[in-house]
Parts: structure tokens; C-alpha cells; sequence
């Protein structure tokens, strides 16, 4: 079954390549061009020029070294000295040349410097057209074992199953192509099991998977060779054992310069940054796929899930469905407060495989139910049930207990004699009590088998407790631990203390995760052992104060005095001092037990489940995410406007006149002519908003990678354009409003009105303005479209690529200057229209401080006192676990100089 947490990464279903473009064929011809120049074009014009070089007669005399040189001479020098360059710089070519026809280094030449690297460059660009033929086009390897064609694998079948959308996008051929799929279908199970059969030679292999296309730049193998292998030569490695493997789509890599984005390619095993492939044929049920109810189980496609390597990668682990929610909690929390700076690709992507991962509604609704317990023990005079886990699906969060406890308060089921409390879940948007969660240290372990999330609590461990198994893995499952601790909502007491986990882990939450080295710490947990071992579920019970929940994570082996050292910290029962260790320890009460395909189980507690884990890469990623949001905004002003160049140049009165609109500036809907089922709405309006913001038509591939990135048949795919095409209906001239090039490539048409365009448009509009009366104007206008956060309200794991596109950041980079700008403009003229505007911002970003100062200014100006009173009242809501910033604490008591009256409002 698919996995929640199994998130690959969407550029693995891209479109088949075209031929290179910018640095594709250009540079390739470029590179063709520029060495004829150098080579032939040269010479050719110094001999037009000077005719041939001068070749001495006689050996020349003394005196002639100490006659005056003419200009004539001067010349003749340096075009011999031209000609000696010219003549090196050939010597060069050919040994890279010679170099590369066997397939290794050209050797390095006494001052073959510059010339030789550029020699070196121009052979590697024209080894990848053929023009010089190395070993990759010359050498044939034995064949693989793996020779029937895969047509259903990694989600996604191909041509040889249901043939491409119509050049002209008619409905007719359409809809033939989904009735051939549907007849098909037999046909492609034996295929679909040949696919499997495909995956399964991988297995144990570094595999790196082709890249989409990006801005212009296709993945080549020269480029994968220098990023994984330390040299571009050594492409001819890759080619080789890869060549004439039957790849998912059904082709097989034949020239080196031909690959297609989505071919997974074996590579040397001393590549770095690859990830070693796990295959799991399964199918999945469509209940677990977002996006897949049109998906039955004969179409059900098989699902290939990628672990990471000790190196570390890019792609995410598994079975993360609430800590990826938990790292994207803590990420909103900051950008509540401001729009934060640009995050670094890597991490974009990464935040994007987060949002396919997450399930953000069973993050809510533990940390609900997990606090509400505390407020109903209160409230009935009873004690906290010792739990010692829990594993919580979308309609339950089961307690395990023990002892048992037989008597549940209320709204909590009793089941297995005592045994299990069970807690149906509601409403996921329902408030959170404000009380303490009485299992800060109950985190999760992964997904089980049934797709619920297993947490553990590590304080009724009584101690420490071992990872043991696969050390690679151990060491990410520690790594996921310590993250998820400091990023866990229902966790926020805790403190975590890493040692040996991945650089940079203590930069993710500073004021509550630090690095130090165990050994050195050893004498300061020993001392607060006689606090942690207070009854902490009482004292939270009684809002009392007790000692932080502390968990010490440690990756380092400890010698034999610290491992003795260990045993002492380890009591007869719950204690609010954990520690972690990686490795076999004998005073371990529990020991977490993982295998080398990310599996992890506690065999004293029955628990099994595919293990989170965090790699180095993972939290290098996380940690830049978090420095981005964490990224300070510009001063209050803002001088000029700019915004992203729209798709249209569509503005608020298109938007008011249109009969189709994707609106994204705050819950997304799309407004259209036709009729959905309400079951298919969703995954329609996603893949309307995803054509509404490509700036080009896009291959249906690469339309399915981003909106199914957990796979998807074609039949399915196509059916489902098709259906959104019908449900968009057609222009007055018969044309669809969902249309495809002669490539096949999707867009929509102009008659498709979006809000964020309308936006962009008019604060472009605004920032080339000849007047400020004409520029907030303008301004007004584009504010009035904001409705609240970009793509508010959508699914969980859907969406993902608008991170990747920087959507969010975008929406609110803009929409907050806007906001600033007009304020600037109107200044004490109009504070209405200040008001206005920062509260028009205020509903993308809810606790940024530089608008809501701009609200306290405004609305004393036209209500004083009371109009300050309001809005304080207003931020006590939005400004929630949000500390006043001095500016702003400076401009309250200015306005409101009365402590009283400060402390009424806030």
C-alpha cells in the first residue's frame, strides 16, 4: 500500500526531452562553432591579414637585437606570438580529443592552463552531439537481465499504453484516446508486472532519476557525471551501465546524449548524493492517494519509494506524515509574522516533498485532544492516563495505557479492559484549549502498516533508550526524533540537547535544541535526574511548575564510563529525562530496533512501523527553510513597487467581467461555465490553479507529476484533462478554454481570468505610475482582490509544487509592500485608507507588526483612544505566542499612555 509519508520527488514524471534548448543544443552548437573559429577561423584570418606567418632565413646577429623596432616589427611579433598560441591551443584539442576517444584525462600540458581547460570544454560539449565519439558510443556492455518493457511503474505508464493528447486538442481524438486506454487495461497488467519486474533490478542500486526540464537547462549526463562523480568524464560510467536498459517509459538510453527526464540511471557506486533504490510492488488503495478517486483498483499503478543512502539526499523519507506537518507548522508560525526571505532551491524542494508528505489535519488534532485531555482531567478531579503510545488514523487517536486504566473521562472510550482510550475525532478546525499537553515527549515513529501514525512517548521509557540495527538508519531515525521535539506543537516544552546528529540541527529551533558533546554534559543530567523524576503528570495536571521535558539525542558510541554513566540516568518509571542513544545498550529500557529498508520496530511494545528519518541533507534543508522565514523584512517604507510579470496582463476589471476565474489569493476556487461532481472538484481546481501559473503549455506529464505526485496511470490522466477541459467549456469561436500545442503541451486560454495575475498587473501598473494620485489608485485596487493567504485551505499533500514555483512567498512579498507603499503615499491624509489597506495585508500575513502599527496610527487618528483599544484587542488574537516587538511596544504606550488602559486592550 502507498504510505502517507512516500513523497517522490515530481520532476521524475516529466515530459519525454525535447531537443536542448539555451544550455541544451545552443551551447552544443555554440561549442561546435566556437572550436572551428579558434581552430580554422583564426589562422584563416591572420593569413588574410598579415598572409603566412614569418619564418626566419638566418640566424639573426647581435646587432640586430640592439636596432630600434618599427612598428612593421612590433606587428610581426605579435603575430607570431598569435600564431604560437594558435598552434598550442590545437595541440590541446587534439589530446582531449585522443583523451576522450579512451575514455579518460587528457594529461596536463606545461602551460596548457586556460587554452587546455577551454579545449577541455569545447571537446566534453561536442562529446554529447557525437561529433567525437568516445567510448560511450563505442562500447557496448553486456546486456541486462531486465528486458521487457515497464509501461506502469513509479505511477506513471506511457505511450505504448494510451497515446498522447491530439496536437489540436479536439475532443473527438480525446476521448478516443481514453477508450483506448479503458480496452487496454488487460493487456496492461502484464506489463505493469514486467514494469515491477524492471524496478525490482534497481533494488540495492544508487539510482539517479532524470530532472525536468527547468527555465531552458535539461539534464545531461556530462552535468550529472560533475555532481555525483567529482568529473564530467566520467559520464561515459554512467553510460555504460546503463545502456540498452529497458527504462520506466518503455525506451532504453541509446546515445549519450539522448535521455529523457523520468529515466532512472545506475550509477557508480562511489557517486555521492544518490539515493539507493527500495522497491515495494504494491498496490496502492485509493483512499491514500491524494487526488486518486478515479482511480479503481485495476488501474491502481505500482509505487516505487526511494530511501536515502548514509550520504544523504535531496528526496524525502518515508512515513513522515506528521513530522513533515510538524516542520510545516513551525515554518507558518514565522510567516505569520513576515514574508521572510527566498529560500535556496534545495530547500524549496524540500518543503514541497514536506506538503506532498504531511498530514497536517492529525497534526491538529492530536495537539487538540492531546491538550483538551488535560483540561478534562482537570475539570473531573482525575489523573492523566499513564500512556505510553499512541497510533492515531483521520478518525481515531487511540491511547495505549499501562498500567490500564479503566475509568476515562469524558469523551474518551474505554477499550481492551483499560487497556486503550480511544478518542473519536471532529472538527480539525475547532479551537485548541490553552493548556499544557500532558506527553510532551510523545512522538511519532512512523506509519504502520494501516497507515496510522505510531508515537511513542520517551518519558515512560523511565531513561534511555537504544536505536539499534542498520547504524545508517539508526542515525537518521535519532535525527527525525530531536527535529520532530522542537517542532511538534504539543511539544513545546521540550528541550533537546544533539550530539553527532547533522551540522546545523541546533539552528532549526536555537532556544530549545542545542548541540554539546555528551560526555561533557554527563555530570549536569546526573544532577537534574532528582527533578525529572518528579511526578510530571500531576504537576502539569495542577499547572504547577516542573522541569522542562528534557531529551538528549546522541549519535556518538559512548565509551565504557559514560555507557555506565548512562545506566544510572535510567529509573523505575516516568521520568521527564530521556536520552537517546544510537547503539546496543545494556540499561536500555526500550530499544528501537530499524533495518536497512527504514522499518522500525519496539519488540517489547508491539510496535512496527516505517520509520521517519531526517538526513543531513534534510536538515540543512530545514534549517535554511527557517532562516528564510526567520529573515528579517525592510523598514517600514517602501520606495517601489515590483511584482512577478503575470501570464495576462488581466486587471480587477477582467476579474469583475470574467465568466471563468481561478482564485488564489486566499482559499482557492475556480469559477467556470460547466458542472463537476463534488468528489472531483478538488483535484479539478488543482489542476486548473497549475495551468493558471505556468508561464508556458506544459506536457501533460509534467502536469501529473505535480498534481498526482504519487503516481498516476494515463488513462487516468487523460480522462481527467479531458473532464477538466469539458467542465471549462469553449470560447465564442469554439475553442477550447483547456488546450493543447502540436506537442501535446496543456495551457489555458485568456478567457481564464486569475486573481493573482489581476494583482501583479496592476501593481506593475502602479510602480511605473506617473503620479501618486494614479499609483494609489492602482495600489487600492490590487488590495482589494486579496482575500487572505495564498492557497488557503487546500488538501493535505496537495499543492506542492506552488512551493516549489515560491508561490506563497510571493503573494505575500508583494501584497505586504503594497500595503506599506500606499500607507507611505496617503500619510496622515488618509488614515481610512491606510487602515484599509494594512488590514487587506494583514490577511495574508495575520501578525506582521509593521501593519499593525500602521492600523494603531490609523485608527487613533480617526477614534483615538477607543479606536486603539480595538485594534489591540484584534492583535491579543492575531499576535497569539507572538512577542511585541519594542517598536511596537513603544507606539502602544505612546497612544495609550495609561498602563490600564494597555493592559484592557491587550
Amino acid at each position: 500500500m502507498t504510505r502517507p509519508g512516500a513523497a517522490p520527488d515530481p520532476s521524475r514524471f516529466a515530459p519525454a526531452a525535447q531537443p536542448p534548448k539555451r544550455e541544451g543544443l545552443r551551447d552544443v552548437l555554440g561549442s561546435l562553432v566556437a572550436l572551428l573559429l579558434l581552430v580554422v577561423g583564426v589562422p584563416a584570418l591572420l593569413l588574410v591579414l598579415d598572409g603566412p606567418p614569418p619564418i626566419p632565413t638566418e640566424v639573426p646577429a647581435l646587432r640586430d637585437f640592439a636596432e630600434e623596432l618599427s612598428l612593421e616589427d612590433l606587428l610581426s611579433v605579435l603575430v607570431g606570438i598569435v600564431w604560437l598560441a594558435w598552434l598550442w591551443f590545437v595541440v590541446c584539442v587534439l589530446v582531449e580529443i585522443v583523451a576522450a576517444r579512451r575514455g579518460g584525462l587528457g594529461r596536463r600540458l606545461p602551460m596548457g592552463g586556460p587554452a587546455q581547460r577551454l579545449a577541455r570544454a569545447l571537446v566534453g560539449a561536442l562529446l554529447l552531439t557525437g561529433v567525437v565519439a568516445g567510448p560511450a558510443s563505442a562500447v557496448t556492455p553486456a546486456p541486462t537481465a531486465t528486458t521487457t518493457v515497464a509501461s506502469m511503474v513509479d505511477g506513471l505508464a506511457t505511450d505504448n499504453v494510451v497515446n498522447r493528447p491530439a496536437p489540436d486538442g479536439s475532443h473527438d481524438r480525446a476521448q478516443d484516446r481514453a477508450q483506448s486506454g479503458a480496452r487496454d487495461a488487460t493487456a496492461g497488467t502484464a506489463t505493469e508486472t514486467a514494469g515491477q519486474q524492471a524496478v525490482s533490478a534497481l533494488e540495492g542500486q544508487k539510482v539517479y532519476v532524470v530532472a525536468a526540464p527547468h527555465e531552458g537547462y535539461h539534464d545531461n549526463l556530462w552535468d550529472i557525471a560533475e555532481r555525483h562523480l567529482g568529473d564530467g568524464r566520467r559520464y561515459t560510467e554512467i553510460f555504460e551501465l546503463n545502456k540498452n536498459r529497458v527504462q520506466v517509459d518503455g525506451r532504453s538510453l541509446e546515445l549519450a546524449r539522448l535521455i529523457q527526464p523520468g529515466w532512472q540511471l545506475v550509477m557508480p557506486e562511489d557517486a555521492v548524493g544518490v539515493d539507493r533504490m527500495v522497491t515495494e510492488p504494491v498496490s496502492a488503495p485509493a483512499d491514500l492517494r491524494p487526488g486518486m478517486s478515479d482511480v479503481d483498483e485495476e488501474s491502481a499503478d505500482t509505487i516505487r519509494e526511494v530511501t536515502s543512502d548514509a550520504d544523504g539526499s535531496g528526496l524525502v523519507p518515508v512515513g513522515i506524515s506528521l513530522l513533515a506537518a510538524g516542520v510545516l507548522g513551525a515554518l507558518v508560525i514565522h510567516r505569520r509574522v513576515r514574508a521572510g526571505g527566498r529560500p535556496d532551491p534545495d530547500a524549496t524542494g524540500a518543503e514541497a516533498d514536506f506538503r506532498i508528505s504531511a498530514n497536517t489535519t492529525r497534526l491538529r488534532h492530536v495537539d487538540r485532544e492531546l491538550r483538551g485531555l488535560t483540561a478534562r482531567c482537570r475539570a473531573q478531579g482525575v489523573a492523566a492516563p499513564q500512556a505510553y503510545a499512541a497510533r492515531v488514523d483521520d478518525e481515531h487517536l487511540d491511547l495505549l495505557v499501562a498500567p490500564p486504566s479503566r475509568t476515562a473521562v469524558d469523551g474518551w472510550e474505554v477499550l481492551d479492559d483499560g487497556a486503550r482510550w480511544r478518542r473519536t475525532l471532529g472538527d480539525v478546525d475547532a479551537p485548541v484549549p490553552s493548556e499544557v499537553s500532558p506527553y510532551p515527549a510523545l512522538l511519532s515513529l512512523g506509519v504502520d502498516d494501516a497507515g496510522r501514525d505510531v508515537l511513542l512517548d520517551l518519558e515512560a521509557a523511565g531513561g534511555l533508550v537504544s536505536i539499534t540495527g542498520d547504524t545508517a538508519v539508526a542515525e537518521q531515525v535519532a535525527s527525525a526524533l530531536a527535529v520532530q521535539a522542537v517542532t511538534a506543537p504539543w511539544s513545546d516544552t521540550m528541550r533537546v540537547l544533539a550530539d553527532g546528529l547533522p551540522d546545523g540541527i541546533d539552528s532549526i529551533a536555537p532556544e530549545r535544541l542545542r548541540v554539546a558533546s555528551l560526555v561533557d554534559e554527563m555530570s549536569s543530567l546526573e544532577s537534574s535526574l532528582e527533578g525529572a523524576r518528579v511526578d510530571v503528570l500531576t504537576g502539569r495536571l495542577g499547572r504547577r511548575a516542573v522541569v522542562p521535558s528534557q531529551l538528549v539525542v546522541s549519535a556518538v558510541r559512548p565509551d565504557a564510563s559514560v555507557s555506565e554513566r548512562l545506566g544510572g540516568l535510567t529509573g523505575g518509571g516516568r521520568q521527564a529525562l530521556t536520552v537517546v542513544t544510537v547503539g546496543e545498550h545494556p540499561a536500555a529500557r526500550w530499544r528501537l530496533v530499524v533495518d536497512s529498508h527504514g522499518m522500525v520496530s519496539v519488540p517489547d511494545l508491539d510496535l512496527h512501523a516505517e520509520a521517519n528519518r531526517v538526513t543531513a541533507h534534510q536538515v540543512d534543508a530545514v534549517a535554511e527553510l527557517l532562516r528564510a522565514a526567520r529573515e528579517e523584512d525592510s523598514a517600514d517604507g517602501v520606495t517601489r513597487l515590483d511584482a512577478p510579470a503575470p501570464r495576462h496582463a488581466h486587471d480587477d476589471a477582467a476579474w469583475a467581467t470574467a465568466g471563468r476565474r481561478v482564485s488564489i489569493l486566499g482559499r482557492v476556487a475556480v469559477q467556470s461555465t460547466g458542472d463537476l461532481p463534488p468528489e472531483r472538484l478538488d483535484l479539478a481546481t488543482e489542476i486548473v490553479a497549475f495551468l493558471a501559473l505556468q508561464a508556458e503549455p506544459v506536457h501533460p506529464t509534467v502536469l501529473a507529476g505535480a498534481v498526482w505526485p504519487r503516481g498516476v496511470t494515463p488513462d487516468v490522466r487523460d480522462a481527467t484533462i479531458e473532464r477538466v477541459r469539458e467542465w471549462l467549456g469553449t470560447e465564442v469561436d469554439g475553442s477550447h478554454v483547456l488546450r493543447a500545442d502540436a506537442e501535446g503541451r496543456l495551457s489555458v486560454s485568456e478567457a481564464l481570468v486569475l486573481d493573482w495575475d489581476c494583482a501583479r498587473t496592476l501593481v506593475r501598473r502602479a510602480g511605473a505610475a506617473g503620479s501618486p494620485r494614479d499609483e494609489i489608485d492602482l495600489i487600492r485596487r490590487a488590495l482589494q482582490l486579496v482575500r487572505g493567504p495564498a492557497l488557503a485551505g487546500v488538501p493535505d499533500g496537495r499543492y506542492g509544487w506552488a512551493l516549489r514555483e515560491d508561490v506563497p512567498r510571493s503573494v505575500r512579498r508583494v501584497v505586504v509592500d503594497a500595503a506599506l507603499r500606499l500607507a507611505e503615499l496617503l500619510g496622515d491624509d488618509d488614515p481610512g485608507g491606510t487602515s484599509a489597506g494594512a488590514q487587506a495585508a494583514l490577511r495574508v500575513v495575520p501578525a506582521d507588526q509593521r501593519l499593525w502599527r500602521l492600523v494603531l496610527r490609523a485608527r487613533f487618528a480617526e477614534s483615538g483612544v477607543a479606536g486603539v483599544q480595538r485594534t489591540l484587542r484584534e492583535m491579543d488574537e492575531a499576535l497569539r505566542d507572538v512577542d511585541l516587538d519594542a517598536e511596537t511596544e513603544a507606539l502602544v504606550h505612546e497612544l495609550v499612555p495609561r498602563p490600564d488602559s494597555y493592559a484592557a486592550g491587550s
